[in-house]
């Protein structure tokens, strides 16, 4: 009964947070809903809108949107998926586990809070604490062969190696065992392929998720402060190896999961390295944390929800929460409500039109509208497939007597954006403005 009521706080604790206190921390949110939000409404990825990663986690995601599309809905799924995720790391790690949770709501210094929104980068890490779990267990080799495979369908770059190390890692000692883990990685892959060429959608897949890798190579964001913490994080952990007398596998998954600061290193994407770095680190060093600790990680954590709520309190006291179909509760300034009130009147009477904002904004708007996302929905170098830059702005010039809603200013500073400017500077440039917002403008192309 104890062990229930502590995941029933954590599930309202985790729902609260996700929904109205971290909301500066949910970084790629509204893209991930998306994506589902689409798959749910008949859409077909890398086709009807473009997608740079399988198509795992979309398709996790979308399952309770069946029922219902609300973001809520999306959130509450993550919930769940948290609350799975803790169980886990009490079973890997019993009262250890206290403190990766307590990690999962810093929002300062390390911003560990961004492993807490729901997307494929949440989910690697799950599947690779998972894998620990499974490994530490001496579960079957076809379960830990099918979550390898399920890996690789949730980020590609991620999941080959996390599927290499699954399946070599026992190879010298027992071949029987990584062949079996091969084989059943295998299954969710051919699935995938299947689905892929029934859709006939594989060279689409190609185009986006491997082909486009060239426009990522372009666009490698660095920050200095955020390279150094990673340089002193990796010599630590290969220091920790070095000395380990058993060398298990959780630190080659810990390598495996570097790729995620490619090519962004970044406050975000660090800091997803440093906390799996931190749960490898608490599984390979034996210590137990006793009811005091728990009681200091809980009071830790509500600290830090608390401190963060009250440290942005300017910023949501000059916002207020508004709802519309599919976005209940969603905070925005009085001139967005505005703006959205004009635009669901203006989208019944003009359904020929594309939204071309920030993913966010585009989000928002095809979701109150009840319209589909399309090939503008992402608007990021690197998301766009080979030469996406330039095929988009071809397809912008063949597009006729369509309206296009533009976000008159997109948050983007010039060493590390990553939006494609090109597109809004055409629209606003080339084509008729109709109508002028407060933080949109409407045109229209013959």
């Amino acid at each position: 009964m104890k062990k229930n009521y502590k995941y029933i706080l954590m599930f309202i604790y985790f729902f609260v947070v996700l929904k109205y206190i971290y909301i500066p921390f949910r970084m790629d949110t509204y893209n991930n809903y998306g994506f589902s939000y689409a798959i749910v409404n008949g859409e077909i990825p890398y086709k009807d809108f473009y997608l740079i990663v399988p198509l795992f986690g979309p398709f996790l995601y979308s399952i309770l949107l069946i029922f219902n599309k609300s973001i809520i809905v999306f959130y509450l799924e993550q919930t769940i998926l948290l609350i799975l995720f803790s169980k886990l790391l009490f079973k890997i790690f019993d009262n250890k586990a206290w403190i990766i949770i307590t990690c999962l709501f810093c929002p300062f210094v390390f911003c560990f809070a961004y492993s807490l929104f729901p997307g494929y980068n949440f989910l690697i890490l799950f599947e690779l604490v998972l894998l620990l779990y499974l490994t530490k267990e001496n579960k079957s080799d076809k379960v830990i062969g099918l979550v390898a495979g399920i890996s690789l369908l949730t980020k590609q770059n991620i999941g080959l190696f996390i599927l290499l190390v699954t399946v070599l890692y026992p190879l010298f000692k027992n071949k029987k065992s990584s062949l079996t883990r091969f084989c059943f990685s295998m299954i969710p892959c051919m699935i995938f392929i299947t689905y892929l060429l029934c859709t006939n959608t594989l060279y689409d897949f190609i185009n986006l998720c491997v082909l486009g890798i060239k426009d990522f190579n372009n666009n490698l964001v660095i920050k200095p402060i955020y390279l150094v913490f990673l340089i002193i994080s990796v010599i630590a952990i290969l220091i920790k190896f070095i000395m380990s007398k058993d060398k298990n596998i959780s630190y080659y998954y810990l390598m495996s999961y570097l790729f995620v600061v490619y090519p962004l290193i970044d406050s975000y994407h660090v800091s997803l390295f440093i906390l799996f770095l931190i749960i490898v680190y608490l599984y390979n060093t034996p210590f137990k944390i006793k009811k005091r600790g728990v009681v200091i990680s809980n009071i830790i954590i509500v600290l830090f929800g608390s401190s963060w709520y009250i440290a942005s309190y300017n910023y949501f006291s000059k916002l207020n929460y508004y709802s519309y179909p599919n976005f209940y509760n969603e905070i925005m300034s009085y001139n967005d409500k505005k703006d959205y009130d004009y635009i669901i009147k203006f989208y019944k009477k003009h359904n020929n039109t594309i939204y071309i904002c920030s993913p966010s904004k585009t989000m928002i708007l095809s979701g109150i509208t009840s319209s589909k996302i399309d090939h503008y929905f992402v608007l990021f170098r690197g998301n766009l497939g080979y030469n996406g830059e330039k095929n988009i702005i071809k397809k912008l010039d063949n597009t006729h007597d369509k309206y296009f809603v533009v976000q008159n200013t997109i948050e983007c500073s010039t060493d590390d954006c990553q939006f494609i400017e090109k597109v809004p500077m055409k629209i606003k440039s080339s084509y008729k403005k109709i109508k002028e917002l407060n933080n949109f403008s409407i045109y229209y192309k013959e």
